[in-house]
This record gives structure tokens, sequence and C-alpha cells, in this order.
């Protein structure tokens, strides 16, 4: 194995606004940013100048309705200034906002593990059977269908 050259595996492409991750394409460089999503004019100075460095696409983090909305104007004021960057929402905890957000970023990034309820039980748990298993983890399937068939519809990525 060579340590100087770099081996990717095979993996289909995916298409995020301007950008095309996949092993086809190269290495899509990304950042997460670090103002308050909801501070709409310091969140789209801070993506353009991760624009202008070479990112290829910033995340924000969405915590609830206040940065979903702020995501849609940092979007807006974006394209206004020429910047077609593709953003990335973080979101936990919240389906009914990812489905908003959606509408405004090209990429959703999610845990299902956290995202239907906000439940943070690292508890071991049991099950008697499978069937008790996919009838307690339901709710995820239910909360995750619409986001799915939301992010389908935009032609959004989704992770």
């Amino acid at each position: 194995e060579d340590l100087y050259k770099v081996s990717r595996r095979p993996s289909r492409t995916v298409t995020c606004g301007p950008i095309k991750f996949g092993s086809d394409h190269p290495i899509v460089r990304q950042t997460m940013a670090t103002t308050d999503t909801a501070n709409v004019d310091a969140s789209i100075e801070q993506i353009m100048r991760c624009a202008d460095k070479g990112f290829d696409l910033v995340r924000i983090t969405v915590q609830g309705k206040r940065e979903a909305r702020a995501a849609a104007e940092i979007r807006e004021g974006l394209f206004k200034k020429g910047y077609t960057i593709p953003l990335c929402a973080d979101m936990h905890f919240q389906p009914k906002v990812a489905q908003v957000v959606a509408e405004a970023v090209e990429k959703i990034r999610i845990n299902p593990g956290n995202f239907a309820d906000g439940r943070k039980d690292f508890e071991d748990k049991v099950y008697e059977s499978e069937d008790d298993y996919v009838k307690e983890r339901g709710y995820l399937v239910e909360a995750m269908i619409p986001l799915v068939q939301t992010c389908k519809d935009l032609n959004r990525c989704m992770r």
C-alpha cells in the first residue's frame, strides 16, 4: 500500500447544488459555520469568506424555526451577492423544522437516532423480539418519510 497515494472506493455521484460528490469527482472541501445561524448578516459574511478561501460547502446549525427562517434569508442573501456555495443544515430533534429548511438549503444532515423526538437515551435496551424493536422505533420511520419525500421532490441531498 502506497501511503502517498489516495485510494478512494467507488461510489455513485450525488449532486448538491453546483457541486458533485462521489469517487468520480474531486473531494469536496466543507466546513462548519461558527456564527449563530439566526445572525443572518454575520452568517452570510462568514460563508462568503469560506467560499472565497476555496470551500465547496458550508454547514450551518439549525436548532429550531428561528434558524430555519434565517437559513432561507442566508441563502437568499448569498444568491444576491453572487454566491452559489451549497449550504448544509445540521438538524437535530426537529422533523417539522427540517421540512421547512429543506426548501432553503441544498443538503440536510441528520442523526436518525435523535432526529424524531430528541430522546437522549443511551441505556442498553434488550428487546424480546424483532417485532418489539420495530414497534419501538416505528416513530422514526413516521418522522423520516415526509422529509425523505420532500428532499426527493426538491432534489436535495440528505445524510
